[in-house]
């Protein structure tokens, strides 16, 4: 048996607590628990920013809008070793209350694709990394914005919005 190691072990963590923790939402709230995965990818975020600020000594920066938010709060995933690239997102700001987001090769293909063949449609889908970029928006900016998966596909893309409430 080889040993793996360490980053790509808290990369395996990472990605069965947020899966369990989906699924744990849609055993008690059913094909669409969205108001608690929200709430979630909300508390994570605030955690995620509070250590890297406190703990780490990051700036953490406000910003002024959704674009702006959701830039920042990838910037400060790179830094932080949250996302491995940078190119896999795509931002498209329709106007100033609506950005259309792609994710390549997202970590959480499986988790979306066993969802999807179980029958559930795209619109069930409560997408961690653009959920978690709705709360950056939140705590970035101050903005409530609300958020929707449009489009996957199995290469590893898939495309949602975020939109101020």
């Amino acid at each position: 048996m080889d040993k793996i190691d360490k980053e790509e072990a808290g990369w395996l963590v990472a990605l069965a607590w947020l899966s369990g923790l989906e699924e744990t939402a849609r055993d008690f709230h059913g094909t669409r628990p969205r108001v608690f995965s929200e709430r979630a990818y909300e508390h994570s975020v605030q955690y995620y920013l509070h250590f890297l600020g406190d703990e780490y000594g990051f700036q953490i920066k406000k910003s002024d809008s959704i674009r702006a938010a959701v830039e920042n709060y990838i910037q400060i995933g790179m830094a932080g070793g949250l996302f491995r690239d940078a190119s896999n997102f795509e931002l498209v700001e329709v106007n100033p209350f609506h950005l259309e987001i792609t994710v390549h090769d997202c970590v959480y293909l499986k988790s979306c694709q066993a969802l999807i063949e179980e029958g559930f449609s795209v619109r069930d889908l409560t997408c961690a990394r653009i959920g978690c970029f709705r709360a950056a928006v939140k705590a970035l900016a101050n903005i409530d914005c609300d958020y929707q998966v449009t489009s996957f596909n199995i290469d590893g893309d898939c495309k949602g919005y975020i939109e101020k409430v």
